[in-house]
């Protein structure tokens, strides 16, 4: 449970959560300290590190330490599932805000001022990036829809995704709403999309800040790719709590 005392000592939690990504974690860090750097520059606002190293191995946490050090928060935990380790952020964090960011994808240098400026003008609401660049194993352009937009389709959602997990809420939504595991023995997942469909129905917007952009790995044995390979899916929303 999060220490809700603490709640406004930052105004946004970036957390980066590792595994084994190894070297590439380094480029990632890079990026979010420019996001960090460029928000700051118009904003007087306090933003914290929080780095989840879940089962990760040596090379991937000397990796981050030796490029984040002391701008940093590290924890380890052994929750080995993308969301769990997210659930173990939001604990582990202090701000109003979090934003995600695994530590082998990227964010657009003015991701957090531009999904500060949208989440702002709100009380709930869940910002996405405009559009994924795929890279690595998969090369593709996602572009990210807007729930409140005409292009959206609520039926959509009950046999594929709209939205990624490298998103930006309010702490509060993340505690509301915590990420259930993946169990792909019976077929569950993807996380996000459970997630997304649960704050959806829930009455929360999923928009796009504009001009932003994610670049996201895809790799072999990567959790999402694991999920892919066995067609995992997700409750239907008539079953969601």
């Amino acid at each position: 449970m999060r220490n809700n005392a603490s709640h406004t000592r930052f105004g946004i939690s970036v957390v980066i959560t590792a595994h084994r990504e190894g070297l590439i974690a380094a480029v990632s860090a890079r990026s979010a300290i420019e996001a960090i750097k460029y928000f700051r520059n118009n904003y007087d606002i306090p933003v914290e590190i929080v780095v989840i190293l879940d089962n990760a191995d040596e090379l991937t946490a000397s990796v981050l330490k030796s490029a984040l050090g002391s701008n940093a928060q590290f924890y380890s935990t052994e929750e080995g599932d993308p969301g769990l380790a997210r659930n173990r952020a939001v604990e582990f964090s202090s701000g109003e805000y979090v934003s995600f960011l695994d530590a082998d994808d990227l964010w657009s240098f003015n991701w957090l001022q531009e999904a500060y400026v949208l989440a702002g003008q709100r009380e709930e609401i869940v910002v996405h990036s405009a559009c994924n660049i795929i890279f690595g194993d998969e090369r593709n352009i996602w572009w990210h829809v807007d729930s409140e937009s005409t292009f959206f389709d609520s039926r959509y959602l009950e046999w594929s995704n709209y939205w990624d997990a490298m998103a930006f809420a309010k702490a509060s939504i993340y505690e509301k709403f915590p990420f259930r595991k993946n169990n792909l023995r019976i077929g569950f997942g993807h996380e996000d999309w459970h997630w997304n469909c649960l704050t959806f129905s829930a009455g929360i917007a999923h928009k796009p800040a504009p001009e932003t952009v994610h670049f996201k790995r895809r790799r072999k044995q990567s959790q999402s790719a694991l999920v892919n390979e066995i067609k995992g899916t997700v409750w239907p929303l008539s079953m969601i709590e």
